[in-house]
Formats: C-alpha cells, structure tokens, sequence
C-alpha cells in the first residue's frame, strides 16, 4: 500500500477547484454524482473464509499428513494379527527314478514339478513392542490433527489480512477516483472562470490544477494495480475460480464483544492446537523409545507351517527319513522364539527416540510461556488499534469541521488559500488514516483470534 503514501500530497493543489467556486458551488446531489460508483459490495470476508477452509490447497496438504498417521496406525494395530507367507512354484524337471541310495537320471523325458508352502506365525508376547508402537501411532494421529489446526489458523490469518488488504486497496481506489472526478470539475470551472473579468483564478492557478489531476491519475493506475494484485491473492488462497473484477464490501471494524486479558488466556490454553500437540508428540516419542529397547527381547509366538509337492517324473519315497522335496506332504504347528540380535543398534534407535522426546520436552518449556506472551501482544496491540480507531474517528470529524469552516470564509473571501489549502490536506489525511487505522484494527483482532485459537469476532464461517 506504500504508493498511496504519496497521494495525499497531491491534495493540495484541489484547493483550487474553490477559486472557482463563486461562480459555481455544487450542490450535495451534484457532488455525490460525481463521486463514481461504488467499487461493490458483493465479496464478504465470510464467504472468503468458507471457500478457503473448503478448498485451499495448504490445509489439505496439512490434513494428508493425518491420513498417513492414520496409515501408520493401522500398520500398527495389523501387527497383532497372524504373519503369513506362501509360495507356489511350477518348473519344468527330467525324469529321475530310484531311491534313498540310488537313483537313475533320464534326460530325455520331461515332466512338470509344482511345489507350495505356506507359514504363519501368530505373535503371543512381545515385551511391550507391539503396543508400543500402536501406542506411538495413536498420539501421532492426535498430534498431526493438532498441527493441521495449527496450519489452518495460520492460513485463516493469512486470508482475513489479503482480503483486508483488498479492501484497504479498493477504499483507497475510490478516493482516488473521487479526487479525480473533483478535479476534473475543477479544471472545467477554472477554466471558464479564467476567461471573466475581475476573476481570482490566475493562470499559473490552473496549470497547478491541471498537473495535479494528471499526476492523481497516475496514481489512479498504482492503485488499480495494487486493488488487482490483492484480488488474485485473495482468489488464490480461498481456493475460488478466476474471476474478472470484482467487488469487495466497504472496510469496516468487525463487530467483537470487548474481554479482558485474563479471560483471553483462559480461552487460549483451553483452545490452542499447539499444547495439545506437544503433549501428544512426547507421548509418541516415549511410547517408540520403548518399542525400540523392546526389540532386544524376543518375541514369543506360535507357527505353522505346511509343504506339498508332486512331480510325475520322480519317484516318491517312502520312507520318512528320506528327503523327498518332489513328492511330499508335511506340516506342523509349533512354539517358538524369534530373536534380534542387533543390540546395539536397538540402543542407538531407542537413545535417538529419548533425545526426540528431551527436544518436545524443551520446546513445551518455552512454547506454552511463548503462548500467553503471544496472547498479551495481541491484546495490547488490538487495544492501541482500538483506541487509534477512535482518535482516528475524532480526528477525522475534526479535520472535517475545519475544512469546512475553511471553505465558508474561502467562499467569502475571508480565508487565504494556504489556509484552506492546509484544511484541505489535514482532511484527506484524516480520511486516509482512518482507512489504515480500521485496517489494522481488523487485523489485530484477527491475530489475537489466532492467538486464541478462536474467532472471537462474530465472523461466521465454521
């Protein structure tokens, strides 16, 4: 918004419009013709808001990250259920005949060879591993659903200061587009006036006038350009359709109900994503430390297994001791033991997981004080936006009142120009600070929301 700094400047030169005003006063109908139409009302901070938390692109990419939390977990929770394996195989094989203790090859004929096996282990203790890591899934879905609020507050934030921004730029537009409409008129008069007797206009009055309005209309396309600028970061982060021009509701203070600071932190510990998900990130990361040292135990658990093949072209064996992997049948249900004897890589992993769960710890230490301290600066910074917003108001009738009190002795020639020229300025700056102070009041209410981590204006759109 930097260009319009210097567009009140230019003011001073609209003074002269009422060197022609003898001649010709406008009434309050005609100037309101004047003014333009309104640049539109049609676009509101809510609709904004619903479209965003529908379709913007970042917090859908945040909230992928619970789904593969939610993966995890059920990767976890299938650990506790059978683990099988099976294998068919077919070949080609030659005809071999004989027994244990001879056998004779025959090259020249070919027959088929189909084998299958299959083995399953049911896991029956596993000192804590298995729960662990299902332990460790579950507050990992609760802490990436705590970061997903995380992001979306952030990114609501993000939106309620374009679509401000927008409506700052559109206000601002129209004041140009004011003054621009204002100096024509005055171009038009003082011209016309020039050429009577006994006029006041002077020449070099109206070349003043004259390189005024061109430079208000150069800045008329800075303005345009910043309006364009903030619809399409608007239209971007909500998630809408390309759209051509479009209208915006005038700035104004967004309605709230006034608490106290202490109210205000009470709310932010009750609803602030963040404690929640600290909380939830340690439990994790003390639930896999302990998986990870469970891997140094065994895993008791029950197997089977089962085994068949057939083979046309060898001969099957009878005897039991004899190894016949081509025609066979066998199976059995067991007891056993799985050991991982990697211990010391069991140690690194689980002292790796410690110094994770020491980090979020560390971070609780100065994030939760950090949270009140973002709250109180919120606070205070919504009550100087407050308090500026009515100075501004005062300032604003005040500057008001004088360039009219200047404009009536003007009139009647009782004040000099650089008085009234004086009372012109302080008044466009009255008006241009207002917008601006509006804006930030708007925008530290939506910052101690985020602060919060809830809307405490009556914006509606959940």
């Amino acid at each position: 918004m930097k260009p319009f700094r210097h567009i009140l400047p230019c003011l001073s030169w609209f003074v002269l419009f009422f060197l022609a005003g003898r001649a010709n006063h406008l009434s309050a109908n005609e100037i309101k013709t004047k003014l333009g139409p309104e640049l539109g009302t049609e676009l509101g901070l809510e609709t904004v808001l619903s479209s965003l938390l529908t379709n913007n692109m970042q917090i859908k990419e945040s909230a992928q990250e619970i789904e593969i939390a939610k993966g995890q977990l059920e990767q976890a929770k299938a650990a506790l259920f059978p683990k099988a394996s099976a294998m068919i195989l077919a070949a080609p094989i030659f005809e071999e005949r004989g027994n244990a203790l001879e056998s004779q090859s025959n090259w020249s004929k070919w027959g088929p060879f189909f084998k299958g096996t299959i083995e399953i282990a049911e896991p029956l203790y596993t000192f804590g591993q298995i729960s662990s890591y299902r332990r460790a899934a579950e507050n990992n879905v609760t802490a990436q659903t705590e970061l997903t609020q995380v992001k979306r507050n952030e990114v609501l934030l993000s939106a309620k200061e374009m679509f401000y921004g927008l409506q700052m730029a559109s206000g601002l537009e129209k004041l140009v587009h004011d003054l621009i409409s204002f100096l024509e008129e005055a171009v038009d008069t003082a011209d016309k006036n020039l050429k009577k007797k006994q006029s006041t206009v002077k020449l070099h009055d109206v070349y003043k006038l004259k390189t005024a309005l061109e430079d208000l209309r150069q800045k008329k396309l800075l303005a345009k350009a910043a309006r364009q600028t903030a619809e399409r970061a608007v239209v971007w982060i909500a998630g809408m359709a390309p759209q051509g021009a479009m209208g915006v509701r005038p700035l104004l203070p967004e309605p709230f109900e006034l608490r106290n600071l202490d109210d205000y932190i009470k709310e932010a510990k009750l609803h602030r994503p963040e404690p929640r998900a600290l909380t939830a990130g340690q439990a994790a990361r003390s639930a896999l430390k302990d998986a990870k040292r469970a891997q140094s135990f065994p895993v008791f658990f029950v197997g089977a297994f089962g085994s068949a093949g057939w083979s046309p072209v060898r001969d099957k064996q009878n005897s039991v001791f004899a190894s016949d992997p081509f025609n066979r049948l066998e199976g059995g249900v067991g007891l056993g033991l799985k050991f991982d004897l990697e211990f010391k890589r069991h140690a690194a992993e689980a002292a790796q997981e410690e110094a994770q769960w020491m980090k979020l710890k560390a971070t609780e230490g100065y994030a939760l004080p950090g949270i009140e301290l973002q709250v109180k600066k919120a606070y205070w910074e919504f009550e100087q936006a407050k308090e500026g917003l009515e100075v501004a108001q005062r300032r604003k009738e005040i500057a008001k009142k004088w360039f009219v009190s200047s404009a009536m002795g003007w009139s009647i020639g009782i004040t000099p120009a650089k008085d009234l020229l004086e009372a012109l300025e302080g008044d466009g700056l009255a008006k241009k600070n207002y917008i601006e102070t509006v804006y930030a009041l708007n925008l530290s209410l939506g910052k101690l929301s985020q602060a919060v981590g809830k809307e405490i204006t009556h914006l509606k759109y959940r």
